[in-house]
């Protein structure tokens, strides 16, 4: 159900009790899908305090908001944003895969396959999570769906597709060409229904591209709350920004998928 506020809350704002308590429930539910717990602003007592505000401009961080202002507006992007986000944990997601990935995408370990980890020298942020799995193992839909875009070109000889899954929008990337792609533009998918296989990595010579020691195949997956429309690769100034500040060079309403990714379970 969506968070309703009758009036502000957060610095400088009226704080009625009943909206403070409804923010702090549905802060501690975000900090749940997103296995942050610096979202959990502790008890939901209804008093906006030190702890409430920390949690609202952790919360607008994540945003990459570079200035949170730790107050949520009835109407505001905040809200929105964090209503998306609420509406994305009620969908039955499972994970793409039938079994886990070979290396870590979270956590320690993960360097490169992690979200936001840096990219060309600090210049971008890593827009995704990387599932490594051998060459052309099957990946399946996460949701029930729509492919809105896809198969097209994408990286170093890899396609992509996009696929509409209801209250988010997720990006399948560097899937395997293939010259009869198991779902294309306009296709419903179903749950667990395989979509693409995993790629490789190719360079200008055809020579195999890898990450220090190995190889580089695997699904690069992406996630949008769609309070946002359009191309989902952006330019510098209208890109989403890493907490570091750096660019995504994605559209606005990219979200970290690891805590979604991290709750799902493997497909039956």
């Amino acid at each position: 159900m969506a968070l309703i506020l009758s009036a502000s809350v957060g610095a400088g704002a009226s704080n009625q009790a009943d909206d403070v308590e409804a923010l702090q429930k549905a802060l501690q539910h975000a900090a749940v899908l997103t296995l942050d717990h610096r979202l959990d602003p502790g008890p939901a007592d209804g008093r906006a305090g030190d702890a409430t505000h920390g949690a609202i401009a952790r919360f607008q961080r994540r945003l990459g908001h570079s200035q949170p202002d730790s107050r949520v507006d009835p109407g505001g992007n905040t809200l929105q944003r964090l209503n998306a986000l609420l509406g994305i944990g009620d969908i039955n997601i499972a994970f793409p895969f039938t079994s886990t990935p070979s290396h870590a995408y979270v956590g320690p370990g993960s360097t490169m396959r992690a979200f936001g980890s840096s990219r060309s020298g600090g210049t971008r942020a890593h827009a995704g999570v990387d599932f490594y799995f051998p060459e052309h193992t099957d990946i399946r839909a996460i949701a029930d769906g729509t492919v809105t875009r896809g198969p097209y070109d994408f990286y170093l000889g890899t396609r992509a597709l996009e696929i509409d899954h209801g209250a988010f929008v997720a990006r399948y990337g560097e899937i395997a060409p293939d010259q009869s792609p198991p779902v294309q533009e306009g296709h419903r998918v179903s749950k667990g229904q395989v979509v693409g296989r995993v790629g490789i990595l190719k360079d200008s010579k055809g020579s195999l591209v890898t990450q220090g020691r190995l190889p580089s195949n695997m699904l690069h997956f992406e996630m949008y709350d769609k309070t946002q429309s359009g191309k989902l690769t952006r330019a510098s100034g209208t890109s989403a920004r890493h907490t570091n500040g750096s660019p995504f060079y994605r559209r606005r309403d990219l979200i970290d998928p690891s805590g979604f990714m991290m709750r799902a379970p493997l497909p039956a």
